[in-house]
């Protein structure tokens, strides 16, 4: 028999073994070695490392000649995907309560000791933190109230989306109910499973309605509760805004675009179509602007400093909306510094850029000096939230190091951070300071006593020009 794998073990026929002698898998079943038990000892004893070997080992699987082989191992690496979830989702609901469990021994945060357990789940899994919460909160709800479905997902029958239209389904149920359902659901087997999400969602909500039947004033309720705008960029030039409303004000709303539609319609020399003046009618009585107004805008622009002199044509960052051509950005600084803008019009500064680095290093205003400059220099510097991973739309700018401990109030020691991931550095254990980096990095060290460095984003200027000196060995026209 082909020897497919092998170790420094004494050979079979010789018990005592020579120095350097091998043995294949073969040859250690047949020495009545079980080697699932010794693969499991050596991964629960060697850890981290050992699920990390484990990982390696897979990633080395030669492919098979067969398409049968090939398609059974994608089954069989599905399978462990989800056996892998299950582990972490338990994982992280055991590092939240021994957290807890430590606080409340030692009388910290004794209202909420969990605090930040899940947004260092976050940084671990590479998640934003709105995301690890979510996690660590549907893992919480597995672990108490879907006993069935969570040894499914241990055993490979489920993947992790099966799982979440579980817990969604059954999420604002009683505890009682939401048991009964993960019963139900296995009463036949995998049938439930084996028809796709949508099915299985409804097969929820069939039992849902049955166990705790909604009256027509919850579900107003619930839609006054669930009431939204948003808007989303969705191209270089167009935003998608969108929203849901309570029935009253979705009809009320209607009532008035179709008003105004007839009227603009009824006019002579109209040429906009219903869509159009749905969208304009709905952009003035927002705004209070005819459409035809330039809005009050200040607009920045990232830049290497030589685009203004026509010594490079790098393109130009607009923080928020993204890139225009370096021929866009000199005209938008020629008609500002001109005074061709409306009174209501477009402020334009410049906020210049390290070209070597991609650092951010001054900014310049075209017009009266603004309050706020330090904000805003911070704000296009970090584009995002700076904890890795969120990405999520800045809503502080605040101290790395404390003023309570003695931080300063400047660019150095400033970040930018969403509102979840500014409360959470105030968590106990958790800690920043400022590092030295070629852009601005601080370093974030959180309760589980892992460290993580967040770097500022190049700003576009340097970032493409280096790119391209590493890879053609020189530098890009312009």
């Amino acid at each position: 028999m082909a020897k497919k794998s092998s170790i420094g073990t004494p050979a079979s026929g010789n018990p005592q073994g020579e120095p350097g002698d091998q043995l294949s898998c073969e040859d250690l079943l047949d020495q009545g070695i079980d080697l699932d038990a010794v693969f499991d000892e050596y991964i629960f004893s060697r850890g981290a490392e050992g699920i990390r070997r484990m990982a390696a080992g897979i990633n080395r699987l030669k492919t098979p000649r067969d398409h049968f082989s090939m398609v059974e191992n994608i089954a069989a690496l599905e399978e462990t995907k989800s056996a892998l979830t299950a582990m972490q989702a338990t994982q992280a609901v055991a590092y939240e309560d021994s957290l807890s469990a430590e606080r409340q021994s030692q009388k910290i945060r004794e209202r909420n000791p969990g605090w930040g357990a899940s947004k260092d789940v976050a940084l671990a899994m590479r998640l934003s933190p709105k995301q690890g919460t979510r996690f660590t909160k549907d893992a919480r709800v597995l672990r108490d109230d879907l006993p069935h479905t969570a040894e499914a997902l241990k055993q490979g029958k489920l993947i992790w989306a099966q799982v979440q239209v579980v817990i969604t389904g059954t999420r604002n149920l009683q505890t009682s109910n939401r048991r009964l359902i993960d019963r139900l659901l296995w009463e036949e087997g995998t049938r439930c499973f084996d028809q796709g999400t949508q099915l299985l969602a409804q097969a929820i909500e069939y039992w849902a309605k049955i166990f705790e039947p909604q009256t027509e004033a919850d579900l107003e309720a619930l839609a006054k509760k669930n009431r939204c705008v948003g808007v989303q960029q969705i191209s270089p030039h167009e935003v998608l805004l969108k929203g849901r409303f309570p029935l009253p004000m979705g009809i009320a709303l209607a009532q008035v675009l179709a008003r105004e539609t007839e009227y603009a319609q009824n006019r002579p020399g109209e040429e906009r179509n219903a869509a159009q003046i749905r969208a304009d009618s709905f952009y003035e009585l927002v705004t209070g602007l005819n459409v035809a107004q330039q809005p009050p805008l200040e607009i920045l622009l990232v830049m290497d400093a030589a685009v203004l002199s026509e010594d490079s044509n790098e393109p130009v960052l607009i923080p928020g909306y993204g890139l225009i051509s370096a021929q866009r950005a000199r005209e938008m600084i020629a008609a500002d510094r001109a005074g061709g803008a409306d009174e209501l019009g477009i402020w334009v500064r410049g906020l210049f850029v390290e070209n070597h680095s991609g650092r951010l290093v001054a900014m310049e205003s075209y017009r009266r000096s603004f309050g706020g400059n330090l904000k805003k220099l911070i704000m296009v510097r970090d584009q995002y939230c700076r904890t890795p991973f969120c990405n999520a739309k800045i809503r502080d700018i605040d101290h790395v190091v404390q003023v309570r401990q003695d931080g300063e109030t400047s660019a150095a020691n400033g970040d930018g951070r969403c509102f979840s991931c500014n409360q959470t550095k105030e968590a106990p254990g958790w800690e920043e300071h400022p590092v030295k980096g070629e852009r601005h990095s601080f370093q974030i060290t959180t309760p589980s006593g892992h460290t993580y460095i967040s770097t500022a984003p190049a700003q576009f200027g340097a970032r493409p020009r280096q790119q391209l000196r590493r890879l053609i060995g020189e530098d890009p026209p312009g």
